[in-house]
């Protein structure tokens, strides 16, 4: 459900217009302009630029996050503050880039409204025999989750499983679950459903099926499981676009919804002609 959003009394806006995992020299090209923010703003907020764990050391009201990759930290970071994203986002409407200065002021004087988007929590369950997860506690998606064979050509069977229950088994090259937001991203070109964001649920889809019949599904978003039942190499576990650890023979990957990211939007109407 959309609400409207509030700045209150001497709002801190959070430019964060990179990854951390990202060189400064391979994202020059997405940096924002704070000065031209501040002025837009006219002294009515205070603006702090940088990489997000420097800006949420400035307890900031509300974040902006340049593409894909900053939004996804921040989701990934467990931020609790609304943020306005700076397109293009698939999934997740965004400011346009040339329009961001009067977005955020009108953000800023009330004529925002906040949208909810679910994120996943996601873990590897390792096998009995192994006794050891190669992945470090809990990771998190705002996008999608995706288990993908190491090498070129090499096809693992998948079983993808939920609450309990086994909804199939397929040999691919991979495996995908995608929240809404993410089902109209990289998920839909393998044909995963797009889902409504007011859906609570994930879309799954096997990636370079090796049988072309092999079908797409809706799931609910808590219990869902995937498993690697054969493999022919190693498999990555990939989280947002991030490598974050290899899933071995019998392993499983959990997911569900663990929490929400919260999105501002200013309707188009609200931010005038320029």
């Amino acid at each position: 459900m959309d609400t409207a959003w509030r700045a209150g009394e001497d709002p801190v806006v959070g430019v964060v217009d990179r990854d951390e995992a990202t060189s400064d020299a391979a994202d020059v090209g997405s940096r924002l302009e704070t000065d031209a923010l501040e002025a837009a703003l006219a002294g009515d907020a205070t603006v702090v630029g940088g990489d997000l764990e420097d800006v949420l050391a400035a307890e900031p009201t509300v974040l902006v996050t340049a593409g894909e990759a900053p939004l996804s930290a921040a989701a990934r970071a467990g931020v609790d503050v609304p943020v306005l994203p700076v397109g293009p986002v698939d999934g997740i409407e965004s400011a346009d880039r040339e329009r961001l200065p009067a977005a955020l002021a009108a953000a800023i004087e009330g004529d925002a409204v906040r949208r909810t988007h679910p994120v996943l929590g996601v873990e590897i369950e390792p096998a009995a025999e192994s006794g050891a997860s190669e992945l470090e506690g809990r990771e998190r998606a705002l996008f999608d989750v995706t288990l993908v064979t190491d090498e070129p050509a090499r096809i693992s069977e998948y079983g993808v499983h939920s609450r309990g229950e086994t909804v199939a088994t397929f040999r691919a090259d991979g495996v995908v679950a995608a929240t809404p937001a993410g089902s109209h991203g990289y998920a839909s070109t393998v044909d995963a459903p797009q889902l409504s964001s007011a859906v609570d649920a994930v879309a799954v889809a096997p990636i370079g099926p090796f049988v072309t019949q092999t079908r797409q599904w809706v799931l609910p978003d808590d219990g869902l499981a995937v498993t690697v039942e054969r493999e022919e190499g190693d498999v990555a576990l990939v989280v947002d676009g991030h490598s974050v650890g290899t899933v071995s023979l019998d392993s499983t990957v959990t997911v569900a919804a663990v929490g929400t990211l919260e999105a501002l939007s200013v309707p188009a109407e609200r931010l005038g002609r320029e």
